[in-house]
C-alpha cells in the first residue's frame, strides 16, 4: 500500500465534528448553559471515539449561531468570578437543528450507500473498524 500522509483527508483530521448541530442539540434540554459547559456536554458524547473539540472553535459557531439569530446569549454575573455568556436556543435555532437532522439522516444513507459500494469492490475485506476509546 502506498505511503499516505498523516495529513491526508482520508485521516479523517479535517472531517467536521458537527459542531454547530451538537450546539443546537445540547441547548434544547440545557437551555441558559455557558460555553465551557457545552464543550463538556459535547465532549462526553465524543469521548470514545477520540474527537476532541477545540473551545476557540466552539466559541466561534456559537457566535456564527448567535448573529444568524440560531441563539441568544446574555452575560452571567450572579456568580463569583468573571462573567459568563449563557446561550439560549431560538425558535429559528429549533428549526434549524431540524433541518440538520434531515441533512444528517441523508448523508447517513449515503453513507450506508458508499459502504455498501465498496464491499462489492472488496468483498473479501474486513473494512476498518472505528477504535473505540475507553473514557
Amino acid at each position: 500500500m502506498a505511503n499516505i500522509s498523516p495529513d491526508c483527508p482520508c485521516t479523517g483530521k479535517n472531517m467536521s465534528n458537527l459542531a454547530a448541530p451538537w450546539i443546537l442539540l445540547i441547548l434544547c434540554t440545557h437551555q441558559g448553559t455557558h460555553g465551557y459547559e457545552i464543550k463538556k456536554l459535547i465532549k462526553g458524547h465524543l469521548r470514545d471515539l477520540g474527537i476532541g473539540l477545540n473551545i476557540t472553535g466552539l466559541y466561534r459557531h456559537l457566535n456564527l449561531l448567535e448573529v444568524r439569530g440560531m441563539l441568544s446569549s446574555e452575560w452571567d454575573t450572579s456568580s463569583s468570578g468573571p462573567a459568563r455568556r449563557k446561550y439560549y436556543l431560538t425558535e429559528a435555532g429549533i428549526e434549524c437543528l431540524w433541518r440538520w437532522m434531515g441533512t444528517l439522516s441523508t448523508q447517513m444513507l449515503l453513507l450506508d450507500r458508499f459502504f455498501d459500494q465498496a464491499r462489492t469492490v472488496f468483498p473479501k475485506a474486513r473494512l476498518p473498524q472505528v477504535q473505540m476509546q475507553e473514557n
